[in-house]
Order: C-alpha cells, then sequence, then structure tokens
C-alpha cells in the first residue's frame, strides 16, 4: 500500500549488528532514524539524522540516496540533484538510484530529465512495476499523455500506476475510465488519503481534495512527506488550507 511503501522507505541494506562500529555503521543507523522520522513527518528530526549520516558517510552511495531525496523533498532540489546523481557515479546498478534521482527531478520539474531517468531504472529491471508509473506522472508533467498512458498502462496492477491513469485518462477525456481507476486505488482504503487528494486536484475538485488532505492529516499519512514541492498537488497551492497544512508539518527551511 502508498502507506506501507513510504513508511518503508527504500532498500536501506544491511544493519550494524556483529560488526565493528565504523562510521559507515554509525551512518547506517543515523540514515535508518531519519527515514522513521520521516514516515511520522517528525522532519526537524528527520534533517538532523540525515546530516548527522552525511557527515559520518559523505561518501557512501545509500547515504547519499536518501538525504538526497528529502533535500529535494523539502525544497532543496540543487543539493538533492548533486546527491542523487553521485549515488548514480557510486553505485551505477542499483536500479533505486535512478528511482531516487527521477523522484528529485520530478519534484524539481524537470519531467525529461525525470523520465530519463526512471527510463534507465526499468532497463536495470524491466519487471519492477513503480516505474512505469512515475515515468508516467513525468511525461503527464509535460501533457505528453499518449506517452504517459502507454507507461501507466505498462503494469496497470500496480496502484501507484493506476493512480497515473485516473489523471492521464482525465485528461484524454475518458472520464469512465478514469473513475474506474480511482476505485481500483481506493480499495486501498484510508492509507492513499494523501494519493486520493493528489487525484480530486488534478480533476480540478478543490474542496473534495481539500478534504481528503485533512484526512491524511488526521491520519498522520506518510504521503504528506511530498506535500511541499509534489507537483500534483499545484493547483491547491494558493487554498488557504493548503497553506496552513504546510505550516502545520513545519517542514524544514
Amino acid at each position: 500500500s502508498p502507506r506501507q511503501e513510504i513508511q518503508g522507505g527504500f532498500d536501506l541494506g544491511g544493519h550494524a549488528a556483529g560488526r565493528e562500529v565504523r562510521a559507515p555503521a554509525l551512518a547506517e543507523a543515523h540514515l535508518a532514524l531519519a527515514v522513521v522520522y520521516g514516515g511520522t513527518l517528525n522532519f526537524a528530526r528527520a534533517s538532523g539524522e540525515y546530516e548527522q549520516a552525511l557527515a559520518l558517510a559523505p561518501t557512501d552511495a545509500e547515504v547519499l540516496r536518501q538525504s538526497g531525496q528529502f533535500a529535494a523533498l523539502t525544497g532543496h532540489f540543487d543539493a538533492g540533484i548533486v546527491s542523487l546523481r553521485r549515488a548514480v557515479t557510486l553505485d551505477p546498478l542499483d536500479r533505486h538510484t535512478y528511482g531516487l534521482l527521477g523522484h528529485v527531478l520530478y519534484a524539481a520539474r524537470r519531467y525529461g530529465e525525470a523520465a530519463t531517468a526512471f527510463a534507465a531504472g526499468t532497463s536495470l529491471n524491466p519487471d519492477y512495476e513503480p516505474f512505469y508509473g512515475y515515468r508516467g506522472l513525468a511525461f503527464y508533467g509535460v501533457r505528453d499523455l499518449e506517452r504517459a498512458r502507454n507507461s501507466c498502462e505498462t503494469k496497470r496492477n500496480y496502484w501507484g500506476n493506476q493512480l497515473c491513469l485516473a489523471l492521464v485518462y482525465e485528461k484524454l477525456g475518458r472520464r469512465a475510465d478514469a473513475e474506474a481507476e480511482l476505485k481500483k486505488v481506493v480499495a486501498l482504503g484510508d492509507g492513499a488519503a494523501y494519493q486520493y487528494a493528489q487525484i480530486y486536484a488534478q480533476w480540478g475538485d478543490r474542496p473534495k481534495a481539500l478534504e481528503w488532505l485533512d484526512r491524511a492529516m488526521r491520519l498522520r499519512d506518510p504521503g504528506l512527506i511530498l506535500l511541499k514541492t509534489d507537483p500534483l498537488m499545484d493547483p491547491l497551492r494558493q487554498e488557504p488550507r493548503f497553506q496552513a497544512v504546510l505550516r502545520e508539518l513545519k517542514f524544514p527551511s
């Protein structure tokens, strides 16, 4: 589900148990704490843990991946992109490296580069479902709707690809198909509250989008970590309630 994926974060690799305590192991511990704090929306604590992990292991690919993503999600796009490109250089065969690079480029509205990064990830693992939806959203960002549709229809049983199709079909005037994809996402329950807000924001239903955003806040939905920079939430940014939610979440500056 969306909640489980965001709370779990991406693969952290092995743990420090049974090994000599050293800087990379300590960095790994701070990284694990940062992911936990981020998943519980304690962004100030997460930021501090990422900073400590990066200070201890500045050339560790996993530290660069995770800290770079967090930097971009809190609005520091240049720093996030630099970290992820370094991680690609250090670990060019890890699909998650390209996935996170794609995420930070997408958050920075650099949609063409994001699509290229997600495509690189799929070339390393064609069976990894999420990248097709993410690449589709990058095409959606530049309103290349046919390429977005083709990408998201590739692995259409995955919830993220269904979300993408709900957006793309609506823009193509296929409202019945868009509603059918929304029903598939709704089957996930309240664990996808943030995703419902994304869909309704893009469909132009601001009251319903804000209603689901409020519910996501009540549920402490970990998807809210995306809110500050999420392109799909752009239609809501001038709404007073949206701005109040951003203040409540206390993203680091």
